[in-house]
């Protein structure tokens, strides 16, 4: 169960009372220090992000690494008034904002090398949640296959960006590594003769040769908007953060049958869902035909610790439960992590993604035509050779990279 902080606070409080009156008995320079052991702990422990959580006698900080959150401090509410100004000095916010929502950037120096935060803070009950997420540029590789992709479908990738328009689709959850993989192929298209630009919400990565631009619904600037200013600007290849509606649709598709290489993302369980989420936004089957080239979908998986990395042996019940054969399980080598330091005893120690790929081929674009259901569709592109998430995850796990029991996880959905 989620309890609360285990912390005595100093100062008594009540829903009564108004909580910037609380003092705290720490000194400024131990809050510094306090915030300094925080972002040391959660570098160290290699989180995405760290989160300063406040309540009613007590305020909490958790990191997320790997997928799972956990708590690394806590302290008196009395503390963290000035625990959230100590955050938004280094971050450049208005500390005597309390009441509204705020947004900015944060670059640590840790151990020698510069750590770059997106930083978001939000007014609750008991004062302002602040969460900062590590933006790390060096996540974005030149080699797909490091993403986590397979020969096969780096080569796709490949293609589809090799080619001068179309669209390219990444779909999946909120954390699963989309932005990632649409920038490592915008490292391959940032050349010196290629007009290369970003619509985002926010901009996640700064990357030199290319023009990023933050969406700003204040000043009616969202996604179509830019968009349409964008194709005004000689563009060869744009990304679109998200399309969440008809309008970003339409506009995205039009770009990528006019000339230009359009990259974005879709919120969808899988391929083939991608196209009746389209069909929802009244994107017309010709227009998905002409212009969309690759969908992808794509989650991230706990990576078995390397340094305490061992083989294991699967009973047979769970490889039946799995529908894994004998003479498969024969070639495959499972592993697991025992724990050990470098993994803080969890086993697992960094993230890897699988990737389900469909590629839009002659028979997948006459099933669009005729207006067939996703799981056609995705029948259809298993017999051209699509490997699913569940057979992305379970190749995987043969290779010992994770375990069976993450693999699992997405082995019983398709």
């Amino acid at each position: 169960m989620n309890q609360p902080p285990p912390i005595n606070p100093t100062v008594k409080s009540s829903l009564n009372i108004d909580r910037e009156t609380l003092q705290s008995d720490k000194s400024g320079a131990e809050n510094i220090a306090f915030c300094d052991s925080v972002f040391v702990k959660a570098f160290k422990a290699g989180a995405s992000d760290i989160h300063f959580e406040p309540f009613a006698q007590a305020f909490r900080v958790r990191m997320r690494v790997d997928g799972d959150l956990s708590q690394i401090a806590a302290g008196p509410a009395a503390d963290y008034p000035q625990i959230a100004s100590r955050v938004k000095i280094l971050s450049e916010l208005d500390i005597a904002e309390r009441r509204r929502p705020q947004e900015g950037r944060l670059r640590l120096t840790i151990e020698d090398r510069a750590v770059d935060y997106r930083v978001s803070l939000v007014p609750t009950r008991f004062g302002e949640k602040i969460v900062l997420r590590v933006v790390d540029a060096t996540g974005l590789k030149a080699d797909l296959t490091k993403l986590g992709m397979s020969s096969r479908e780096a080569q796709l990738m490949n293609a589809a960006t090799a080619r001068p328009d179309g669209m390219i689709l990444v779909t999946g959850p909120t954390g699963s590594g989309k932005t990632t993989t649409l920038y490592s192929a915008l490292n391959q298209l940032n050349r010196m003769d290629r007009n290369v630009s970003t619509i985002e919400d926010p901009v996640e990565f700064d990357v030199f040769g290319i023009t990023q631009i933050n969406v700003r619904r204040d000043l009616n600037m969202d996604f179509p908007q830019v968009l349409r200013l964008l194709l005004r600007q000689d563009p060869d290849v744009i990304l679109v953060g998200e399309i969440r509606d008809t309008e970003t649709a339409k506009t995205s598709f039009q770009a990528a049958l006019t000339g230009h290489m359009v990259l974005s993302t879709l919120h969808t369980n899988d391929t083939a869902s991608a196209i009746a989420r389209l069909r929802d936004m009244d994107v017309e089957p010709f227009l998905i035909n002409s212009a969309l080239n690759l969908i992808i979908a794509q989650r991230l998986v706990r990576r078995i610790c390397q340094h305490c990395r061992t083989p294991v042996q699967i009973s047979a019940a769970q490889l039946k439960s799995l529908g894994i054969s004998e003479d498969q399980a024969a070639k495959a080598t499972f592993c697991r992590g025992q724990g050990c330091t470098k993994c803080n005893g969890s086993g697992a120690r960094g993230r890897v993604a699988i990737f389900e790929m469909l590629d839009m081929s002659a028979n997948i674009r006459d099933r669009v035509f005729e207006n067939a259901s996703a799981d056609e569709i995705k029948r259809q592109a298993i017999k051209e050779g699509m490997r699913t998430l569940r057979i992305s995850a379970l190749a995987k796990a043969f290779q010992g990279v994770i375990t069976l029991d993450e693999a699992s996880i997405y082995a019983s959905r398709d």
